[in-house]
């Protein structure tokens, strides 16, 4: 026996790559045995060489988890193979090409067969193929399948061989499909046989099979070729059905889920033909990719409760990047400070040799104004800080990774924004003496932090701060834009308020108003007399005091009114006396004469009064 063990190895390594020894678990998308029936070939090339594209490739797995992920599947591009509608040959194929018989029998007519390679076959694991030769035809074969898991693994004896190629002596045999297994799995092959002259022989533990349903695809498609600004979306269609290799039944896989990675992980379920068709948006790897590739896969639970990974397409699709331009509605604009800056405008791409409007592109301006564009490609941005200055702004397409469209180049274009400032005008201390001098003090600036290169504020009066607003005068500020100055009112009640004009780039200004409640006084009909008078003779000087209450002057009764006078060539005033007026504001104060002067009636002002000068007469004292 121990002779014979090495004949076989022999001649199993002169079969070569003739038969599988065993089929593999896992299934890829690779344009051969997983794109077809594994039956209907089995019937049309029953031997084919084992290490074809149409035997899959791929091993099986542990767990999910422990076998390669969708994002390094099997190497290898998918194709369809049409299913036939029976793939389940009625009577063992004939006429195929086969493996080369082995010719190792002795020839002295004393050798038992020798067995050459063991396995299912090569496109239908539903059938056991034996090559074995010997000195006198073989008559018989057998096989005994041990499931190899289980707590009480089953023996099924496999009869009924036939030749399907080379001859009776040195020729491959298979078994008719083996429906009597138990269940799918891995099984023990011992095989035997015996040939014509009663010689027979049998190998234990020849080989392991896999008997496993078998997935077979049809009308797969992923479309479009190319993806660009147009074809965003990736379409996956088809259908799957699985080969049963006990019944030889193909029946569809429906309700199966189907993972797709595109970049991002996408998922669908078969329909109930075992139909699909997916539609996904793949996600580029960042903004200059150049292909994205686009995978297809499911897993297959195992008997041994290990799964098996399965490509059912693949494809890698070339990334084309379309240029793009953003149009704005003007190049400049003008706005008033406390206004936001604001553009307009269209963003196209160009495709074909033409400039299109580009739907749903993210922009952004001035970091914090964003938008998204419409299907006419429009947009407005509106930047939610209020600009202080002149300055240019930038729209641009959006440099986030999450938000920018990378079918598209990034694109920007400029504006300018002239901001007409605030002038701001602080009326900050003011008052009205009993003089009637309105004291102001204060400051005026813009918006922009400058002082405004037109400093010239008007001084302005009403009588209840809302209408009627009258300009009384103006002055210039300081160059630092402050001011403290004093200057006569005649009305010393009412509102007042400074007024700057502005300019081209600066907004006409208002301060604050203040309000003051003085009441004005006055001295009429003054007169000093007789003139000329005697040196010595008396001056009789007369007069009437009076108050403004309104619009009218009426008299100002029971008020001390003071007689000063200065003398010819002297420059001060001397205080000659005191007079009270009567109830009438009338008054009359009699003094001597003594040298030539100037005669003037006062009234010093106590509480919410200003004080009164009268005329100034002038007396010749001779």
């Amino acid at each position: 026996m121990r002779t014979r063990s090495l004949v076989s190895a022999a001649v199993s390594a002169a079969l070569g790559a003739a038969l599988l020894a065993a089929p593999a678990l896992a299934y890829g998308a690779d344009g051969g045995t997983s794109g077809q029936d594994p039956a209907a070939t089995a019937t049309t090339n029953p031997t084919a060489d084992p290490t074809s594209t149409d035997t899959p490739t791929s091993a099986s797995s542990g767990t999910p988890s422990d076998t390669p992920s969708p994002s390094s599947p099997p190497i290898g591009e998918p194709s369809d193979t049409p299913t036939p509608a029976d793939p389940t040959p009625s009577d063992p194929p004939s006429g195929g090409p086969t493996p080369a018989p082995s010719s190792s029998a002795p020839a002295d007519g004393t050798g038992a067969p020798v067995f050459g390679n063991v396995g299912s076959d090569p496109s239908d694991a539903g059938f056991l193929t034996v090559a074995v030769s010997s000195d006198s035809a073989v008559t018989e074969v057998s096989a005994d399948l041990t499931e190899l898991r289980g707590a009480n693994p089953a023996t099924v004896a496999v009869t009924g061989f036939t030749l399907v190629s080379g001859t009776p002596q040195d020729g491959v045999w298979r078994s008719p499909r083996m429906s009597q297994l138990p269940s799918y799995g891995s099984y023990d092959v011992t095989v035997s046989a015996q040939d014509s002259d009663g010689d027979s022989t049998s190998s234990a533990h020849a080989t392991t099979v896999d008997v496993e349903p078998k997935p077979v695809f049809a009308d797969r498609s992923i479309s479009p070729a190319v993806l660009d600004v147009e074809h965003t979306h990736v379409t996956l269609s088809g259908r799957i059905s699985l080969f049963d290799p006990i019944t030889g039944d193909t029946s569809p896989l429906a309700g199966k889920q189907l993972s797709v990675v595109a970049g991002n992980g996408f998922s669908a379920v078969t329909a109930a033909d075992g139909s699909y068709a997916i539609d996904v948006a793949p996600k580029l790897n960042g903004l200059n990719a150049t292909s994205v590739p686009v995978f297809l896969s499911f897993w297959i639970a195992n008997p041994d409760g290990t799964s098996t990974y399965v490509l059912v397409d693949s494809k890698t699709l070339p990334v084309v990047v379309s240029p793009s331009r953003i149009r704005l509605d003007h190049s400049s604009v003008r706005i008033k400070f406390g206004a936001k800056a604001s553009s307009s405008g269209v963003v196209e791409y160009l495709y074909d040799g033409t400039w299109r409007p580009a739907k749903g592109v993210a922009l952004d301006m001035a970091y914090y104004a964003k938008a998204t564009s419409g299907a006419d490609g429009r947009f407005t941005l509106t930047d939610p800080y209020i600009p202080y200055d002149d300055s240019t702004f930038t729209v641009e397409t959006s440099l986030d990774s999450y938000l920018a469209d990378p079918y598209l180049t990034a694109s920007h274009a400029q504006f300018k924004v002239d901001v007409i400032n605030r002038t701001n005008i602080c009326f900050c201390s003011s008052w009205i003496d009993e003089y009637s001098d309105l004291h102001i003090q204060g400051s005026m600036s813009a918006s922009n932090g400058k002082v405004p290169p037109n400093r010239k504020l008007y001084v302005q009066q009403s009588a209840d701060g809302k209408t009627g607003w009258k300009s009384l005068g103006w002055f210039t500020t300081k160059s630092d834009g402050t001011f403290n100055l004093d200057g006569y009112v005649s009305v010393p009640k009412g509102y007042w308020r400074l007024y700057s004009a502005g300019s081209s780039d600066y907004q006409p200004g208002y301060s604050n108003s203040v309000h003051f409640n003085r009441t004005a006084t006055r001295i009429t009909g003054f007169n000093a007399g007789p003139e000329p008078v005697r040196k010595g003779h008396t001056v009789t000087t007369t007069g009437t005091l009076q108050r403004l209450s309104g619009t009218k002057w009426v008299a100002f009764g029971k008020q001390r009114v003071y007689i000063v006078f200065q003398a010819k060539g002297k420059k001060s005033w001397t205080q000659l006396g005191s007079v009270k007026a009567d109830s009438h504001g009338h008054f009359t104060a009699r003094f001597t004469a003594k040298q030539d002067g100037t005669w003037v009636g006062v009234y010093l002002a106590s509480g919410s009064y200003v004080d009164a000068e009268s005329y100034h007469d002038y007396v010749d004292v001779r």
